[in-house]
């Protein structure tokens, strides 16, 4: 996945480096996945384009700091509201390259932590995929 990455932008700039903030309350952000390559599309290294890509929400730290269950993803803001804490996202089976075919990732994280606290030990990770030439 040398090309796929979660970007902070829609124009794929701004590659989101280290793991997500969870500032104190509850806040939304927007998070974009993919890639500038053009030529590439991103399907699963088993089942290629038939079993589905999934973004899953990873604590590095378990039992300490921000869990996993404080996150929620969706891919539209208002699929914030029934989506599970601690669940994983699909992306559907194929992404392809090309900041116009960037997968918007809203995320809702609530932090349980008393006092202004900020948590950062928790990644999104995308696993078992393989670029293709297209």
């Amino acid at each position: 996945m040398a090309n796929f990455a979660f970007y902070q932008d829609s124009d794929l700039t701004t590659v989101l480096s280290g793991n997500l903030q969870i500032p104190e309350g509850v806040n939304d952000g927007l998070l974009y996945f993919g890639s500038n390559e053009t030529t590439l599309k991103l399907q699963k290294a088993t089942s290629p384009g038939i079993t589905s890509i999934y973004v899953t929400i990873t604590d590095a730290n378990s039992g300490s700091g921000a869990e996993a269950s404080w996150v929620k993803l969706a891919v539209t803001k208002s699929g914030l509201d029934s989506a599970s804490a601690g669940e994983s996202l699909s992306l559907g089976s194929t992404i392809y390259g090309g900041a116009v075919n960037a997968v918007p990732i809203w995320i809702r994280t609530t932090n349980y932590l008393t006092g202004a606290s900020v948590s950062t030990d928790i990644t999104l990770t995308i696993v078992d995929v393989k670029e293709y030439v297209i």
